[in-house]
């Protein structure tokens, strides 16, 4: 009997979510970038979510989506 190779299913590749710098979050939230990094900051009560590369912050904007939909039930 011949041996069957298994076949590999592979779901579809998703598109990467682009990570946001302050600036383009910024300019999204029409908010100055000063108020963006107040606003990631531990004494901040609800801080906005956001990755670190090295001493940068990244956003995605889909956390931030989420952050913003808390926000208004809260």
């Amino acid at each position: 009997m011949k041996k069957q190779t298994p076949i590999a299913i592979s779901a579809p590749a998703l598109p990467a979510e682009r990570i946001l710098l302050a600036e383009e979050l910024a300019e999204r939230l029409r908010l100055p970038v000063k108020t963006i990094y107040s606003l990631t900051r531990k004494a901040c009560p609800r801080p906005i979510p956001f990755l670190k590369a090295g001493k940068f912050l990244r956003f995605r904007w889909s956390d931030v989506e989420r952050w913003l939909d808390e926000g208004r039930a809260a």
